[in-house]
């Protein structure tokens, strides 16, 4: 029996910190397994249910009511001497940036398979995520109570899906219902959990194995794998029969700190059962700060390639991952410290703004409750109060030893739709809350519509809009009315244009002349924008203008004022001398692509999702029979297990707009389906005259 969970006071030590995240599919159980991790280490003394809205991470009243999570929440709890800082993400592909964010600042992440699904859709997109950020995983296969539950199988696709060598550390005792516990093969014990033990699954009992059957070669092929790494591992299991767990343990420390395997741990979350190992593997396995490479950037003011270590004494470096409006502090800067320290009332250099703020206070955060701290040091994650202009992704340092390191970059919205107060006395108070909630939120935007004044607010699907809309209603009592969705276009152009345009005009009794001449071509789709100055002699302070103003031109495209999106704009010539002024140069450059962009042949382009649905089998006919109606186009089929199937498509997103309502009426409420942004791809010219009317 035993808990190593006490919230002792843990002098600061860099090699027993571990900064780690938990990721996965929506309902793969990742809050479950927080909340079990939360109790067990005795960070909070009932464990909390999401089904029941009262899980502690999940602390928004819209999290609750849905029994998901849409913010990351960040928590700190300790176990066997260690200081564990958690992050528990979104599984829901409208809040991927949330995600985004939380990767960009942890070394480990503990990525949480449905032991019956296996790879879904999001977690998918999140190991994709971790290794763009060269994160440390653990795998944890959960629901191995639940039928149809395969392991094996799930170990099989991860190892598929992302062409990864796993290193299974456990077996199950029992499968579905029979599902007892696990096989630990570095200790060679088993773990046993049961009601009559202890119903919170606290304590357990352990009991020693022999080495036979499925354990014998299980046991065999950790040895194989592990003697990669060390020699002397094959050795003493030809000698003993068995090797010393520490020995082994600093073998998987080691090939998971080198990304040469995955550890697979295995549980049930909801019956209390696996989650005392997977904290000790959070300890044993992943990495403290102290091996993680140090973090490289560069010096804002020389372009200098410099770079910070995880050390208290060194200069003070820190990066913003995100910020959360809080009704007492106002803004928290939720924020990563990679060197040196940072005391309360220090002065901090916003080096992405210049800004030099102060930081007044410093907490650490429990989800939404906060404990006050005087300093922060390398290796931790705090809050910060104060500062004025830091963003989302923005470096901190101190001002006498500036650094600049790589932001973060985020997807562009899909969906927007229309709002407005329903007291014309609330208009301004709507607009300053929208506002600040697109700081705390990148991926949410806003923006008035040119032609018709309505306010528009922009994001990445039907329920990323929804929760903002709840927010406004609950949190900052405006009551609003909302269009209804609509599609995030953009536009481009099909052949390349060249012209010339000059400018001679007054304005407010001053003269102003520009004149360009530039060309306009079409890029391969998803290369983006570019800009290219092949004009000689231009001035420094007229080459931002050219800039400003093409970024500008580009914001309003000719057909219905959606973004111009993979066009390269070159500036061929521009008309320099004392009667040209900027203003006249913005003016002809904006008339150029205006006029371009419309005889460019331009198309309009909409977003195209992936759609993965899990339903019983009986209803498959149904479904694939309405997507065609649609015009999806069925992608692949999949069986999962005898009762369930899974089916994979691709269709325009204008086309399933409401699609939850229609699928649990084909399903009789047992479908699900999630989905995520494949592409943008032409508007089909049949439907393209139906939209330009319908807007």
């Amino acid at each position: 029996m035993g808990s190593g969970g006490t919230k002792p006071h843990i002098e600061y030590d860099l090699e027993k910190i571990r900064n780690i995240g938990f990721a996965a599919h929506i309902d793969a159980g990742k809050t479950t397994t927080t909340e079990r991790i939360l109790y067990y280490t005795g960070r909070v003394h009932r464990i909390g249910e999401v089904d029941e809205g009262s899980a502690t991470t999940d602390w928004m009243i819209q999290e609750k009511e849905r029994g998901i999570t849409i913010v990351s929440a960040a928590t700190t709890v300790y176990w066997k001497g260690h200081r564990i800082n958690i992050i528990d993400t979104p599984g829901h592909v409208d809040f991927t940036a949330e995600v985004e964010r939380s990767l960009r600042v942890l070394d480990g992440l503990i990525v949480i398979f449905d032991g019956v699904a296996g790879v879904e859709p999001q977690s998918e997109t999140v190991w994709h995520q971790a290794d763009r950020y060269n994160v440390r995983r653990i795998a944890y296969i959960n629901k191995l109570d639940r039928l149809g539950a395969d392991p094996r199988r799930v170990i099989r696709m991860i190892e598929e899906r992302f062409k990864v060598k796993t290193l299974p550390l456990e077996l199950p005792v029992g499968i579905e219902s029979s599902f007892s516990g696990v096989i630990d093969l570095v200790e060679l014990k088993r773990y046993i959990w049961s009601d009559e033990i202890d119903p919170t699954g606290e304590k357990y009992r352990t009991e020693k194995v022999e080495l036979e059957g499925e354990i014998a070669e299980a046991y065999e092929e950790l040895i194989f794998q592990l003697s990669e790494i060390d020699e002397s591992i094959l050795d003493d299991y030809e000698s003993n029969g068995r090797v010393e767990p520490q020995k082994l343990r600093a073998a998987i420390r080691k090939g998971t700190l080198e990304q040469m395997f995955v550890p697979v741990l295995m549980g049930s979350s909801l019956k209390n059962k696996g989650i005392q190992p997977l904290i000790d593997a959070i300890v044993y396995y992943l990495p403290s700060p102290l091996d993680m490479p140090p973090v490289v950037g560069i010096d804002p003011n020389t372009g200098e390639r410099l770079e910070r270590h995880p050390d208290p004494d060194e200069p003070f470096t820190a990066v913003v991952f995100k910020i959360q409006l809080d009704k007492h502090a106002n803004k928290l800067f939720l924020t990563r410290v990679y060197s040196g320290t940072l005391r309360v009332n220090k002065k901090v250099l916003v080096n992405n703004s210049g800004e030099i703020g102060r930081v007044t206070r410093i907490y650490l955060m429990h989800a939404n409750k906060k404990e006050t701290v005087n300093f922060a040091r390398a290796g931790e994650i705090v809050a910060l109060v104060g500062l004025k202009t830091a963003k989302t992704g923005d470096t901190l340092s101190d001002p006498e030893h500036p650094i600049l390191l790589e932001g973060m970059s985020f997807p562009e919205p899909v969906i927007s739709l229309s709002i407005e107060p329903r007291s014309a006395k609330d208009e301004e108070k709507l607009e300053t809350t929208l506002k600040e909630m697109s700081i705390e939120d990148p991926t949410f935007r806003i923006e008035r519509d040119r032609e018709t004044g309505q306010l528009l607010i922009s994001g990445m699907g039907e329920l990323h809009l929804d929760i903002i809309v709840d927010r406004l209603k609950r949190e900052f009592g405006l009551d609003v009315r909302t269009g209804k969705p609509q599609v995030t276009f953009r536009e481009t152009i099909t052949q390349p244009v060249r012209l010339e345009r000059v400018i001679d005009k007054e304005i407010g009794g001053v003269r102003h002349k520009g004149g360009v001449e530039i060309e306009i071509s079409p890029r391969k789709m998803g290369e983006g924008n570019r800009i290219e100055i092949l004009a000689e002699g231009v001035p420094a302070e007229i080459q931002e203008v050219l800039r400003s103003s093409v970024e500008e031109g580009l914001y309003y495209g000719p057909l219905m004022g959606y973004k111009v999106v993979d066009v390269c704009i070159k500036i061929l010539k521009v008309l320099l001398g004392e009667e040209y002024t900027p203003l006249g140069t913005r003016l002809a450059v904006l008339r150029a692509l205006q006029d371009g962009l419309r005889e460019g042949k331009p198309i309009l382009l909409e977003p195209v999702v992936d759609l993965e649905i899990i339903l019983p089998q009986e209803f498959v006919g149904n479904v694939v029979a309405d997507l065609g109606s649609r015009g999806g186009e069925l992608v692949k089929m999949e069986a999962l297990g005898d009762v369930l199937q899974k089916v994979v498509a691709r269709v325009a997103l204008r086309k399933i707009f409401g699609y939850s309502t229609t699928l649990r009426s084909l399903t009789q409420g047992r479908g699900n389906f999630w989905m995520k942004l494949s592409h943008f791809a032409p508007v089909p010219e049949e439907e393209l005259e139906k939209i330009l009317v319908l807007q």
